[in-house]
């Protein structure tokens, strides 16, 4: 017959474990996370793998919720919701915060790096002062991933810059709508979730967009004319509030740093292994595809000098030095002295 006292001592140790269970499960950290494309999209894809990692590395202390396709969020309420608080961590394209400092508009100037190599070497001469204009936004920098090439889709052929003039364009940010307008065209603010309806109403002739959002989107059925100039490669961005960053305890910051660090890698890698099969499902679905000739690349060169220079003009010292580290980063890539 087991003594009195021993069972107190084991009902005791029973209802200590449960408060102990009851207690981390409490104090588990429940987020949600706001993405605005779909689940096809490599961004995407890497967020789970993020919220995945997130939560191993924690041991289930912190657990992100993915929210893909704007189901959360519109896109463009994502950076303001995260700068509030009203979400803990967000992602969205880097350069809808062009308004807040011109940092952010080196993500968008056509042609000053539309390849892999180039926009890895100007995110590495950025990547700081970003880093320190996010942080005045109240926001903390977790990681990058780059798109596919973004290029032209329109309802009708574009040969040369003349063929832009008088198409209605959609816009989402203030450099893009310098773009369009410097080429003659229309900028038309469409949320993103009404892009195809725009088009089908006829509000829409073109939208710059990836290789991997025409894809997923089918973007043939509505806009079936692609001319590949490969204009930029943007990034999305992934920001977790920096208040609620700060408040982490050490261990868990460096837990979600380091999947973040792998979220970065594997971004880069995977994203540009994506560049051709998303371009022949492209053709595979019915796209009209062309390359640009020499004479509108000439010319929109001359649109990206103009850009360039103007973005540089707005902050000499911040981008006036990111641009000159940027040329020289590419010199020494190519064993130039």
């Amino acid at each position: 017959i087991r003594h009195p006292m021993v069972k107190y001592l084991v009902s005791k140790s029973l209802s200590l474990v449960c408060v102990v269970a009851a207690s981390s499960v409490a104090s588990a950290q429940n987020w949600v996370m706001p993405t605005p494309f779909g689940d096809r999209n490599q961004p995407t894809q890497i967020a789970y793998e993020f919220a995945e990692d997130v939560q191993a590395l924690t041991n289930g202390e912190v657990n992100i919720l993915v929210k893909s396709n704007g189901h959360a969020l519109p896109h463009l309420a994502i950076p303001g919701a995260v700068m509030t608080g009203k979400v803990v961590i967000g992602e969205f394209l880097l350069g809808l915060l062009d308004k807040q400092n011109s940092i952010f508009q080196h993500d968008m100037i056509p042609f000053l790096a539309n390849n892999y190599d180039d926009s890895q070497l100007l995110w590495q001469v950025s990547k700081a002062d970003t880093q320190k204009q996010l942080h005045k936004l109240g926001l903390h920098y977790l990681y990058v991933v780059p798109w596919t090439p973004y290029s032209a889709f329109s309802t009708r052929k574009i040969e040369n810059i003349d063929d832009f003039s008088g198409l209605s364009i959609r816009a989402f940010n203030q450099t893009v709508t310098s773009l369009i307008q410097k080429l003659g065209a229309n900028p038309v603010k469409v949320p993103l979730k009404d892009v195809t309806s725009a088009f089908e109403q006829g509000k829409l002739d073109g939208r710059f967009a990836s290789l991997s959002v025409g894809e997923d989107s089918q973007i043939w059925t509505y806009a079936p004319y692609l001319n590949d100039l490969r204009i930029w490669i943007p990034k999305e961005i992934v920001v977790m509030n920096k208040s609620a960053f700060d408040k982490l305890d050490e261990k868990t910051k460096a837990a979600i740093e380091k999947a973040s660090l792998k979220a970065e890698r594997n971004g880069w890698l995977q994203t540009k292994e994506r560049v051709e099969t998303d371009l022949a499902s492209l053709k595979n679905g019915g796209i009209i595809y062309s390359k640009p000739s020499n004479k509108l690349l000439r010319e929109l060169e001359a649109i990206n000098q103009r850009m360039t220079q103007e973005w540089i003009e707005q902050d000499p010292k911040q981008n006036g030095d990111i641009y000159r580290a940027y040329r020289e980063a590419q010199r020494q890539s190519k064993g130039i002295k």
